[in-house]
């Protein structure tokens, strides 16, 4: 079920990658949409209300979606298992998002044994049992 928090988690998931991957301060900023990028960090670090959230990341995708690159809060729809859940796995340990608003990002302490850090936030992900 898709419900309007999945979404939200999926969608700032998606940004999160992109900030870590791209330079997408830069192309926000020539898109005229850098202070709506810097008000969604600031929800996602330190809290805030889902539909203030839902209408930032709406109107990032707008100006991002006019500027030529797509609306690029929205989460890709294919499966991928998390690396490191094989057979024999009941419980893996992974690091997920640190933020007060998580995103939904997992990743496998088999695939980074040390604690990635979060671009949005600037923080270590936290340590978490997953069962698979």
């Amino acid at each position: 079920m898709d419900g309007p928090m999945s979404q939200i988690t999926g969608r700032v998931e998606r940004l999160c990658a992109l900030l870590d991957e791209d330079d997408l301060w830069d192309y926000a900023e020539q898109a005229g949409a850098g202070q709506v990028l810097r008000q969604i960090v600031d929800i996602v670090d330190a809290g805030g209300r889902d539909d203030v959230l839902q209408g930032h990341l709406d109107t990032l995708d707008e100006a991002m979606a006019a500027f030529g690159l797509g609306a690029i809060t929205q989460p890709e729809r294919i499966y991928q298992p998390l690396p490191g859940t094989g057979a024999g796995h009941p419980v893996v340990q992974a690091w997920a998002c640190p933020a007060h608003r998580p995103c939904s990002r997992v990743e496998s302490t088999a695939a980074y044994p040390q604690p990635p850090v979060c671009a949005t936030t600037g923080k270590t992900l936290t340590l978490v049992r997953v069962p698979t």
